[in-house]
């Protein structure tokens, strides 16, 4: 392919999918604070003995609504959350004080800015449909990020010069120098973030497996001894996450930073006699997402990687408005 034909395929991919670009990378800044602004945005809970498992999924529960999962608060202080699901099949949320039991906010997804933020930026709010388009989104992106580097590539020894910005430029030239030297320099970055953004979209696009459809109804001893089986199998790790099954069964993960900073071990218990089911530690876990989302999000560097993803993020959003700009003034100029 010449130059000039990186560059047409560049501007049509650019001009096609701006919008979604600049949601996706500002969704995915406010998840890289996500923990700062869960103290402004979310209700907080109090510092005292957090509640088991049965009295929260007891607080949870409302009429009419299923309880599909639980977790357990994030960070000293913080909410339990609760994910519901109603009998025409809409989500519910509730944030529990964790002390207590008592429910400090609950309603659709946007009653939690940062879930609907995490709801957009994995799949858009639209089910399978949305993570296949933000699968394509990252590829979208690998391909910007080659066709931009592809044309910008200079001649050897003129690489200093080919990022320079003119300051004596008129405006349009030196915004088209600003958006090919900030492109360039994320580059690498963004190709990184859409790879594994790729990868984690991947394995859920394939068709789940048929869930039971059992109607079990479980008892509050019942819960409290399957999550007591649970617990044996990993008793000095903190609970991450309970989902409830259709069936007679809970699956519980358990915190494990020993073998990743967003690792689980994974329990399985029937509810009606507390058999253990399945027990994956977290070294020997399949899910790839495990690897790849501390990559994603920067937490296998901790502070340092959130901040270069930040700054990459902010690059991503100015490009795909300057992007846009720089066509519409060309196409101006043209007239």
């Amino acid at each position: 392919m010449t130059r000039s034909g990186y560059l047409t395929w560049h501007r049509r991919l650019a001009l096609l999918f701006a919008p979604l670009l600049f949601l996706q990378a500002l969704t995915g800044t406010i998840l890289l604070l996500r923990g700062p602004l869960a103290q402004v945005l979310e209700p907080q809970g109090s510092d005292g003995p957090v509640l088991g498992v049965p009295m929260l999924a007891a607080a949870a529960s409302r009429a009419g609504l299923k309880l599909n999962r639980l977790y357990l608060p994030a960070y000293p202080g913080g909410p339990a959350m609760a994910q519901l699901a109603s009998a025409d099949g809409g989500t519910h949320y509730a944030a529990i004080e964790p002390a207590s039991g008592v429910i400090l906010r609950e309603g659709g997804v946007w009653a939690f800015p940062l879930e609907a933020a995490l709801q957009w930026h994995y799949r858009l709010m639209w089910g399978t449909a949305g993570l296949a388009v933000v699968a394509l989104n990252g590829v979208v992106l690998t391909l910007l990020s080659g066709t931009g580097l592809a044309f910008w590539w200079p001649a050897a020894g003129r690489w200093k010069k080919s990022l320079a910005i003119n300051p004596k430029m008129p405006a349009r030239v030196k915004l088209r120098q600003w958006h090919r030297s900030g492109g360039v320099l994320a580059s690498l970055l963004v190709l990184f973030s859409a790879v594994t953004g790729v990868l984690l979209a991947l394995p859920d696009l394939a068709p789940a497996a048929p869930s039971a459809t059992t109607a079990f109804a479980q008892t509050p001893l019942q819960l409290d001894a399957a999550m007591a089986a649970a617990t044996r199998a990993y008793p000095a790790a903190a609970i991450r996450d309970v989902r409830f099954t259709a069936a007679d069964r809970i699956d519980v993960n358990f915190r494990a930073p020993e073998a990743g900073s967003l690792s689980v071990h994974a329990v399985s218990v029937r509810l009606s006699d507390a058999k253990l089911l399945r027990i994956v530690p977290a070294a020997e876990s399949p899910a790839l997402w495990m690897k790849v989302l501390p990559l994603h999000t920067g937490d296998i560097a901790g502070l340092a990687g959130m901040l270069v993803l930040l700054l990459e993020g902010l690059a991503i959003i100015a490009l795909s408005i300057t992007g846009p700009m720089m066509w519409w003034r060309q196409r101006k100029l043209r007239k």
